[in-house]
């Protein structure tokens, strides 16, 4: 008899592919961008290793996600808290009908209604003699407008301003968005208004989406727009202006990095005994807090070393570890081998896990390999990857850290999927990394020993193959203030064969 979760995630199954027999044309969707249509492509629901997985493809790209539990289920939808292989943040993974059929309200559009009146509400009481028009919570893909949040526009006269309101108990992921979606919005408003100046815009926040929120927004061009966040508690139907002067530091901390290289170190001539012609084909790198040493194949972990006195070894697949046994090299290299095999760019087995799972890792493990391809002013010498950054309670994960040929700090967001978040989160990344330079705390850490670095700003690197950039992202490098040096970088579709920069732009 299965053990209760085993048969809890199998019911959880059972209620997902259910739920996916009843759509007419059913597609999913992640952070309110289209990843698949599931009529066109292939999907999969498994059980492995204790943990239910869910796994889409085509022949241009894939995705895997864990299921954790079901969000929520409005009619047509039904959500899904995720994590990506191999990740630590919870997002929401929605599968819908790509037109839904009409169905009655449920709870959570009812809860969203009741929100955007209270807002309404406010906004009236706050702000006399303004209309407040466009007033909605409707989603609309093609101007990627989403559900999540109540959008419209105040107007009095010839002046006019954008708004946006978060109800509280929205997934995590639409507070991370809520600034880009603005944006957006705004930016819409302008291209339709030829009588009135949309002057800016203003976010009415719950208090957990205004600290991530306003770091960001310090670092809006103000001759573009007027950003106002309001920290807004819809039980005593009030919004308290935040001023955007205390934020746009963030406070960072950052491990040794001596501490992380004396352990690879410490087990390099075992690992090259163990794993024989193999070790130079395998990256090896220590995890931040120095726990236990990394085995990579094109950026795949596939083995761990554990202790130092007496170090053990584990191997195979995330959630299906084994423990090497003493005198079982055999059994390592015979995994290492097949991940050599099928983790290449001409593998006969491109449905395999060893060949989709963390392929942003596999870019990076090939950048890391020459970093000037992205861009020839970036130096090989310093090259720091999944560098993390800790700022209060929020690990941030840095994809790869470098510097130019001058000194220049550079911080190197990659995605290999459309994601309308980018700009922002390579933004969050680029604020950690001043912060840390303006205090010189990366001599101090241990990187970038022997080179001076620049006082000047560290640039932005954004990369993705070429067609995989969000149609948005331009719209929001716009907007961002022009003190921050953002590069562009598009790739080949056949990075895995070799990468070619078919783009490289700066704003």
């Amino acid at each position: 008899m299965p053990s209760p979760d085993l048969a809890s995630l199998g019911k959880l199954r059972e209620e997902i592919e259910s739920f996916l027999a009843s759509l007419r044309h059913p597609i999913v969707v992640e952070n309110e961008e289209e990843l698949f249509d599931l009529t066109a492509a292939r999907w999969k629901l498994s059980i492995e290793f204790g943990k239910l997985l869910f796994e889409a493809w085509n022949d241009a790209r894939s995705i895997g996600r864990r299921v954790e539990e079901i969000a929520y289920r409005d009619g047509g939808r039904l959500g899904l808290f995720v994590r990506r292989p191999g990740g630590r943040e919870t997002t929401t993974l929605e599968l819908r009908d790509l037109e839904p059929a009409k169905t009655r309200p449920t709870a959570r559009p009812q809860s969203r209604l009741r929100s955007r009146r209270e807002l309404v509400s406010l906004l009236a009481r706050e702000y006399p003699g303004w209309k407040f028009e466009r007033v909605s919570n409707r989603s609309d893909r093609e101007f990627s407008f989403s559900t999540w949040y109540t959008r419209g526009v105040a107007r009095q006269g010839r002046s006019s301003w954008a708004f946006v309101g978060l109800a509280e108990g929205e997934a995590p992921a639409a507070a991370d968005g809520i600034l880009a979606h603005g944006l957006i919005w705004l930016d819409w408003l302008r291209s339709r208004s030829a009588r009135t100046a949309v002057t800016g815009l203003k976010l009415f926040l719950p208090r957990e989406a205004v600290e991530m929120t306003a770091h960001r927004a310090a670092y809006l061009n103000r001759k573009a727009l007027q950003v106002e966040i309001l920290e807004w508690n819809a039980r005593e139907a009030r919004a308290v202006p935040v001023d955007l002067k205390d934020f746009g530091n963030v406070a960072t901390s950052l491990p040794l990095r001596h501490q992380a290289e004396a352990m690879v170190e410490t087990h390099r001539q075992m690992l090259r005994e163990s794993l024989g012609d193999a070790f130079d084909q395998v990256d090896a790198a220590a995890d931040s807090a120095g726990a236990y040493v990394s085995l990579r194949v094109r950026g795949l972990e596939i083995a761990r070393v554990e202790g130092q006195i007496s170090p053990r070894i584990s191997f195979g697949l995330e959630g299906n570890w084994r423990r090497m046994k003493e005198g079982g090299a055999a059994e390592l290299r015979s995994c290492v081998a097949k991940a050599l095999e099928i983790r290449q760019a001409h593998s006969a087995k491109f449905d395999h896990d060893v060949y989709r799972l963390q392929s942003e890792r596999w870019l990076e493990s090939l950048l890391l390999r020459d970093i000037t391809k992205l861009d020839p002013s970036l130096m090989q010498d310093f090259v720091y990857p999944q560098v993390p950054a800790f700022a209060g309670g929020d690990r941030g994960v840095i994809d790869i850290l470098t510097a130019s040929r001058d000194g220049r700090l550079a911080v190197i967001e990659l995605k290999l999927d459309e994601h309308i978040n980018l700009p922002m989160q390579g933004l969050d990344y680029w604020l950690r990394v001043k912060w840390l330079a303006e205090r010189h705390a990366f001599h101090e850490r241990g990187y970038f020993p022997g080179l001076e670095l620049s006082p000047l700003p560290p640039r932005l690197f954004l990369v993705s193959p070429a067609f995989r950039f969000h149609s948005s992202t331009d719209l929001m490098l716009r907007y961002l203030d022009p003190a921050i040096e953002v590069i562009k970088v598009g790739l080949n579709a056949q990075w895995r064969e070799h990468i070619q920069v078919l783009f490289r732009r700066e704003r």
